[in-house]
C-alpha cells in the first residue's frame, strides 16, 4: 500500500484512539463505582473473550490447542492483559489519565531495544535517538518537583511504567512465540482466553469475586463498555496492521495520548504543569524519529524483494 493511501487510514487511527483512550476513565469510575480492580477486569476481558470466540466461530479461525498456542496464549495474556490493565485500573484514581496516556509513548520504543537485544531488529541510530528523547521527556516529568500535580505522584508514575514494559513485551513475544500460520483472530481469541485463565486464580486469592451481572447498573456499565471498548479495539487492531503495516500504525500513539488528555480535561478538568507539556512535546518528537527511521528500514527491505 501507497504512502498515498496509507493516508485515508489517518481518522481510522484517530478514531481508534479516542476509543482505546476511553478505556482510562472507564477504569475511573468502575473504581469509583465500588469494583474490585482484579475482578472487574476479569469480568469484562471474559466478556470481549466470548465475543472473539463468536467472531473465531464464525471465520472458522478457532484457538489452536497445541503446546506452542497455549504457551503464546497464556504468555501474552499475561503481559498484555493479566498484569498490565489491572495495574492501570489500580493507579486510575492515583494518577491523572493524561500522565498515564503519556507512558504509552514509550511503547514501541523499549519494543525496539528489548527487538534489538534479541537480534530481532538490527542498530538503527533513529531507535537510539527516538529512545532516548522519549527518556528525556520522561525525565521531565519525573525530576522537577512541579512536573506532577501532586509529589505522591512519583512513585505512582514509576510504578505505571511497569505497563508499557508488559506491552513491549508482548510485541515481542508475539513475534517470537507466534506458531506459523497463526491467524490474527486465533490469536486475539486465544490470548483473551489465556489472561482471562490467569486472572480468575488471582481474582479468588485477593478476595476481589463479586457475580456479574451486579445489582446496580452503575456498577454493570464500566464492565460492559470495557468489554466493549476491548473487542472494537482488537478486531480493528488486526484488521488496520494487517491493510497498513505496523509500522504505521504506531502512530496510534499519538491519537492515545491527545485523547488521553482530552478525556481527563473534559472529564475531570485536568490541567498539567508545563513540564508534562515539554515531556509531551520531546515523547511526540522521538516517536516521529522513530517511526520515519522504521519506515525507510522498511522500505530498503522491500525493495530487493521487488525487485526480484
Amino acid at each position: 500500500m501507497t504512502d498515498k493511501n496509507k493516508f485515508l487510514f489517518v481518522p481510522i487511527l484517530a478514531i481508534l484512539g479516542v476509543i482505546y483512550s476511553a478505556l482510562f476513565p472507564v477504569n475511573q469510575m468502575s473504581i469509583e463505582n465500588g469494583l474490585p480492580f482484579i475482578g472487574y477486569v476479569f469480568w469484562f476481558n471474559l466478556l470481549a473473550t466470548l465475543a472473539l470466540f463468536i467472531v473465531s466461530v464464525y471465520k472458522k479461525e478457532l484457538p489452536r490447542l497445541t503446546w506452542p498456542h497455549i504457551r503464546a496464549y497464556l504468555l501474552l495474556g499475561l503481559v498484555t492483559v493479566a498484569i498490565p490493565v489491572p495495574l492501570f485500573t489500580f493507579l486510575s484514581d492515583k494518577l491523572p489519565i493524561g500522565i498515564i496516556t503519556l507512558l504509552l509513548v514509550l511503547v514501541p520504543l523499549l519494543t525496539y531495544v528489548m527487538s534489538y537485544f534479541l537480534r530481532i531488529e538490527k542498530f538503527r541510530l533513529s531507535g537510539v535517538i527516538g529512545l532516548l528523547l522519549g527518556l528525556g521527556g520522561l525525565l521531565f516529568v519525573l525530576i522537577p518537583k512541579t512536573g506532577l500535580p501532586a509529589p505522591e505522584m512519583l512513585v505512582w508514575t514509576l510504578v505505571a511504567l511497569i505497563a508499557p514494559l508488559c506491552f513491549a513485551l508482548c510485541n515481542v513475544f508475539a513475534t517470537i512465540l507466534r506458531p506459523p500460520g497463526t491467524p490474527s483472530l486465533m490469536m486475539a481469541a486465544g490470548m483473551s482466553a489465556g489472561a482471562t485463565v490467569l486472572l480468575a486464580p488471582v481474582m479468588v486469592a485477593s478476595g476481589h469475586v463479586f457475580v456479574f451481572p451486579t445489582a446496580t447498573l452503575d456498577s454493570n456499565l464500566p464492565i460492559l463498555y470495557a468489554a466493549a471498548i476491548t473487542v472494537v479495539d482488537v478486531v480493528a487492531w488486526f484488521a488496520v496492521v494487517r491493510i497498513t503495516g505496523p509500522v504505521f500504525f504506531s502512530q496510534l500513539n499519538y491519537f492515545i495520548v491527545l485523547s488521553g488528555f482530552g478525556w481527563g480535561y473534559l472529564l475531570n478538568d485536568e490541567h498539567h504543569s508545563f513540564y508534562v507539556w515539554i515531556a509531551t512535546a520531546f515523547a511526540f518528537a522521538g516517536l516521529a524519529i522513530f517511526t520515519r527511521g522504521a519506515k525507510s528500514h522498511e522500505a530498503r527491505a522491500e525493495a530487493p524483494a521487488a525487485a526480484q
